[in-house]
C-alpha cells in the first residue's frame, strides 16, 4: 500500500457512494488507474464490503447498551453456543472476545427495555457458562465511526 492508496481508503470511507471520477481526480490518477486500485484493494481483502451505515435512533432501535459479560470457561468449546446466539440475534452489533477482567464485550442497539430483558434472557440467564454481566446504557453518542487511521 502506498501514499495513494491510503488517499483512496480515507475518501471512501468518509463516503463510498462518491462517483470513481471524482475519487481519481482527488487522488491525481487516471479513472482507470483509480479504477484497478480499488478493485486490488477488494480483492486484497482491504476494503471488506460496502455499506450503509444507518442511525439505530432513527430505525426504531434508539437504546444503545455496552454489555460486559464474564465466562466461567474460557475455552472455544464453552464458548460456542454463546457465540451462536450472538450470531443470530440482531440487536447485537459488535461482539469481542476480549482479555482482561471480562471475557466478552457487546454492543447492542435495542427498540425499548422489554427487548433488552429478552436479550438478557436469551444470551445471559439462560447461559450456564455465564456467570455475570453489567450493562451499561449510552446517554448519548459522541463518537461512532467506521473509519479507521491510516
Amino acid at each position: 500500500m502506498d501514499r495513494i492508496d491510503g488517499n483512496i481508503l480515507r475518501l471512501l470511507q468518509e463516503n463510498a457512494d462518491i462517483a470513481n471520477a471524482r475519487l481519481a481526480e482527488q487522488v491525481g490518477l487516471s479513472p482507470s488507474a483509480c479504477l484497478r486500485r480499488v478493485a486490488r484493494l477488494r480483492r486484497d481483502g482491504v476494503i471488506q464490503k460496502t455499506v450503509a451505515v444507518l442511525d439505530p435512533a432513527r430505525i426504531g432501535r434508539p437504546l444503545t447498551a455496552i454489555i460486559s459479560v464474564e465466562f466461567t470457561r474460557h475455552g472455544s468449546e464453552h464458548r460456542k453456543d454463546f457465540v451462536k446466539k450472538v450470531l443470530r440475534n440482531g440487536a447485537i452489533r459488535q461482539c469481542y472476545l476480549v482479555t482482561g477482567e471480562v471475557s466478552c464485550i457487546l454492543t447492542a442497539h435495542m427498540r425499548d427495555m422489554d427487548e433488552y430483558l429478552a436479550i438478557t434472557d436469551q444470551l445471559f440467564d439462560s447461559d450456564p457458562n455465564v456467570t455475570s454481566f453489567r450493562t451499561y446504557i449510552a446517554m448519548q453518542t459522541v463518537k461512532d465511526t467506521a473509519s479507521l487511521a491510516l
